[in-house]
């Protein structure tokens, strides 16, 4: 039984760095995605019921069932109450070489995701998919150096960028004088062609750091209101 779990590991661990190696050809894309994506739900399903866990781990069985009722629960709610049509889907993997910027979901073609679906939680804005699979997706944090998003100060109404910064974020392109406070929400402008709706929280101010004499622009950072380094479901709105 050992052996059978250390192969599968080590299986998932090298789809994983082909699945998200940037030079791959679709087939092989299809093929590795089948791969981790059939082990990955059979785990996540693996617990039977509590009569199979033994006596003393319960307890601890029921809370986490309790926990994840919970999670659903929420995202079901944010669901019915989106103007947008969404798909409920599960975190099945994170990309092995940097563990903050990209997700692989459990939703792909056949449910109907499209490059650039927005995935959001209830507490806010996550992401966005860069890349389809038949029966999975990965989707870009809101974190990833590469990510940028029209965004307003919900307090004040001023328009700026958000870029990620790997853990944390910076917005960018607000004058020296605009009015901007530690703990002020952040929320998405709908600017950048529609792709980001607008009205999504994305964070907080965390920190607003001195300007040098030569800046023209503050730099501020905020905190993700969204715990990405914790996510397992997430919502992805699907693109007219």
């Amino acid at each position: 039984m050992k052996k059978k779990v250390l192969v599968l590991v080590l299986l998932i661990l090298v789809s994983l760095f082909f699945l998200f190696s940037k030079k791959r050809g679709s087939k092989l894309e299809e093929g590795l995605t089948t791969i981790i994506y059939l082990p990955a739900k059979v785990l996540a399903r693996a617990p039977k019921g509590p009569q199979e866990v033994p006596s003393q781990g319960r307890e601890r069985f029921l809370l986490e069932i309790e926990e994840e009722n919970k999670r659903l629960r929420r995202l079901l709610n944010l669901k019915e109450h989106s103007i947008y049509e969404g798909l409920a889907s599960s975190v099945i993997a994170r990309e092995p070489s940097n563990w903050f910027n990209a997700l692989l979901l459990d939703k792909g073609e056949e449910r109907g995701v499209k490059k650039d679906s927005v995935v959001i939680t209830p507490g806010g804005l996550v992401g966005r998919v860069i890349k389809v699979n038949k029966n999975s997706s990965q989707a870009l944090l809101i974190t990833d150096p590469g990510s940028e998003i029209g965004a307003l100060v919900q307090r004040t109404r001023i328009q700026g960028v958000i870029q990620g910064k790997k853990r944390d974020l910076i917005l960018k392109y607000l004058p020296l004088e605009a009015d901007v406070r530690e703990e002020d929400l952040i929320l998405t402008s709908g600017l950048e062609g529609g792709l980001f709706p607008k009205g999504l929280a994305i964070g907080r101010v965390k920190k607003i750091e001195s300007p040098h004499p030569q800046d023209l622009f503050l730099k501020i950072i905020v905190i993700p209101e969204v715990n990405l380094s914790s996510l397992e479901e997430v919502l992805i709105l699907k693109t007219r």
